[in-house]
This record gives C-alpha cells, sequence and structure tokens, in this order.
C-alpha cells in the first residue's frame, strides 16, 4: 500500500473527519508515516454468583500508518515491543476507542524498537561477513526482546543453514511457518533466500511445506506455486511440479520460467 503521510503542521483534515488536531495526541509523524502507542481499558468478570467481581484491565498497542487514513496495530510484549499479529483501524476508531501513550511510545517502545533494528542490523553484517557465531548472537538478542521478529528470525534460520546446523534450522522453520507476517511483503528478499537455502541444502520437505503455507496465506502469487514446483521437481515429484505450474500458469499465463519449465518437464516425461 502506498501511504500519504499527513501533514501534522497544515491543520488538514484527515478523509475520515479527524482534525490534526486530534490525530497530533496520539500519533508523531515520522520516516514511517505516523507511528503511535495507545492503550484500551477492558473489564473482565472474574467468579460466579455470589463471588463474582470485575477487574479492569488496560492492554497497550502500538500503531503503525499503512495507507492515508488506516493504521496496524500490534499488542506490546512484555518488553514493550510490539509483537504478534498485526490488526488494521482507522484513525477514526483509534481516536474515538483508544487513549493515547505519547509518553510510553518516547520512553519505552521506541527505544526498544530501535535497539531490536540494531541487534537485527548487526546481525546481516556478521552473517555477510561469514561469522555465523556471531551473527547468531545478534539475532538471538534481538529474539529476546521480540521472539516474534520475523527479520530476526529469518537472519537466524539463514546462518543455521549456511553452516548446516539443520536440527537448528528445523526447529526455528516451525517457528518462523506459524507466524501468518512471514510471507508478507516487506520480508520478500528474506523470504526468496530463505527458501532458495532449504532447497539448496536438500531440505526439500521443509521447502515444500513453506511455499505450501505461503500460498494458504496468499494464493494469487503465481511465484509461490512456482517455487512449490521447483521443490517437487527436486524431490522427484514430476507430476506434482506440473500440476502446480498449471496451477501458476492460471494465475498468470505469461509466467515465462513457468512456461520454460513446463516444457522441460514434458520433454523429461517424454525420454
Amino acid at each position: 500500500m502506498s501511504v500519504t503521510k499527513i501533514d501534522m503542521d497544515s491543520g488538514m483534515i484527515s478523509e475520515d473527519g479527524c482534525s490534526i488536531a486530534e490525530v497530533s495526541k496520539y500519533c508523531m509523524a515520522t520516516d514511517l508515516g505516523l507511528e503511535c502507542v495507545c492503550s484500551k481499558r477492558s473489564s473482565v468478570t472474574i467468579g460466579t454468583g455470589t463471588t463474582a467481581k470485575r477487574e479492569d484491565s488496560t492492554l497497550y498497542y502500538y500503531a503503525k500508518q499503512i495507507d492515508d487514513d488506516l493504521l496496524a496495530l500490534q499488542s506490546l510484549n512484555a518488553n514493550w515491543a510490539p509483537s504478534g499479529p498485526a490488526v488494521e483501524v482507522t484513525l477514526a476508531d483509534l481516536i474515538t476507542q483508544y487513549q493515547p501513550e505519547v509518553d510510553m511510545f518516547l520512553k519505552k517502545v521506541k527505544p526498544v524498537m530501535k535497539q531490536i533494528a540494531k541487534h537485527v542490523a548487526k546481525g546481516d553484517r556478521h552473517r555477510a561477513k561469514g561469522e555465523p557465531y556471531s551473527a547468531a548472537m545478534e539475532y538471538t538478542n534481538a529474539l529476546g526482546l521480540d521472539e516474534k521478529n520475523v527479520r530476526a528470525m529469518f537472519g537466524l534460520g539463514l546462518t543455521y543453514l549456511q553452516y548446516d546446523q539443520h536440527e537448528k534450522a528445523k526447529v526455528l522453520f516451525e517457528e518462523l511457518i506459524g507466524l501468518d507476517g512471514f510471507a508478507a511483503p516487506e520480508h520478500k528478499h528474506l523470504f526468496n533466500q530463505f527458501g532458495i537455502e532449504l532447497r539448496k541444502q536438500k531440505m526439500l520437505e521443509q521447502a515444500r511445506r513453506y511455499y505450501a503455507r505461503a500460498i494458504e496465506l496468499c494464493t494469487t502469487d503465481e511465484n509461490l506455486y512456482f517455487n512449490l514446483a521447483r521443490a517437487f521437481f527436486e524431490d522427484g515429484r514430476i507430476g506434482d511440479a506440473d500440476r502446480t505450474l498449471e496451477t501458476c500458469l492460471g494465475i498468470n499465463p505469461g509466467h515465462e520460467e513457468a512456461l520454460k519449465f513446463r516444457r522441460y518437464l514434458s520433454a523429461v516425461s517424454l525420454s
């Protein structure tokens, strides 16, 4: 999605009728668009009958702009890091249903986010320089702050795969494909790199499950079907590869690599 950053100094009104004065109580304009931390109080009943009592609780969230008047809302974990799946809310919903927590954003959440990003960046540099132990340490530090951080999980998984630590890679693989965000567009490069490494290491069962799981999350991406077909082929499952390529070409009849691959499979079948 394209994001039109809202000019906090212009006094303009957002598309859903929220004034900039209202928005500025909640959000800060950053390089990522609008960002904020907000909270929501809820009450739950504990017990039944005469022993029943109501308890109030406050939940905290991080919100980031993903479109003109739309934000992605994530829960904060015990370390004050945004973690887990995100839900979409409008600016109007944010302002009417949540309370602003500006100090918490500045003093707790933003510093932790920067710390996680720093660990991941260091891990990437160590991995690029062929320093697996230092890379693993940095990724592990990031995951210590946010155990569901997709970038850190990809980095650690690639480190394990590239240095033949297959058992550790398998454990992390199971955690990774359990996250709905592992195949999100912002992780496309890492997603592709991880899939290639699975096939290169002949972890073909994991490669098939990897692409099949991604297809569950996005059924219209022809490239996922193409890569699944490659995993089938490398495992000797020619028929499954051909059927998967047929699906790929049903989505994009002009997919050149899939057309070439299917012609090759036909030649192999006839030989």
